[in-house]
């Protein structure tokens, strides 16, 4: 399948400063932009628009849609790598909240444009896969951890449960209509359900 023409891609400007707070703009920006139209519509010019700043000032920092995209979900979650409580239940419930949290983002429109956009864009798969493939990997690291603490039962697969818990929330995350709330309390409420319940499988 083919996309619609993207932006040309320009060198990037050397040692350049880093604005975090800056930087967040722009990402949270892209997020609007891809939660609203997807690969389709997403391109340096529109995030730069969204943002209120100039073209060149978001060239200077990424030099293609491919690039920027993957900044931002880099960006919303990063989170996951610091859970790590001691407690399984604890830890499977921030990761099942966080997770959840962001699926909601932008009415959900992120996680349904990626699930699309994935299948249909090769080179947009090859691109975002990977950084994907570490939302898995922390879930993973969750469980083996839980593992060496003597908190799961023999023979508990790692992979299939971090797949349960994050298909749990991606599930979820569809059901709710775009644009309808869902509270903080109520996330985090959700995933302690799906934790216990997942808990109830494996724990020792």
């Amino acid at each position: 399948m083919q996309r619609p023409a993207i932006d040309s891609e320009l060198p990037r400007a050397r040692g350049r400063p880093r604005n975090p707070e800056f930087e967040a703009r722009i990402l949270a920006a892209a997020a609007q932009v891809y939660g609203a139209g997807g690969w389709a519509g997403f391109s340096l010019d529109a995030v730069a628009r969204a943002a209120g700043i100039g073209k060149s000032t978001l060239y200077a920092r990424w030099t293609s849609g491919e690039d920027l995209l993957s900044a931002m979900i880099e960006q919303r979650w990063q989170g996951l790598a610091k859970i790590d409580t001691g407690d399984l239940r604890a830890d499977l419930t921030a990761f099942g909240a966080l997770v959840l949290a962001r699926y909601l983002e932008t009415g959900g429109g992120v996680a349904r444009h990626l699930r699309r956009d994935l299948a249909g864009y090769p080179e947009l798969a090859e691109r975002i896969g990977p950084v994907l493939g570490a939302l898995t990997a922390q879930a993973i690291a969750i469980l083996r951890r839980a593992r060496t603490r003597g908190q799961l039962r023999e023979g508990v697969s790692t992979a299939l449960a971090s797949d349960m818990l994050l298909s749990a929330m991606e599930t979820h995350a569809g059901r709710i209509a775009p644009g309808e709330a869902m509270s903080e309390a109520a996330i985090t409420a959700y995933a302690a359900r799906v934790a216990d319940m997942l808990i109830g499988g494996i724990a020792a």
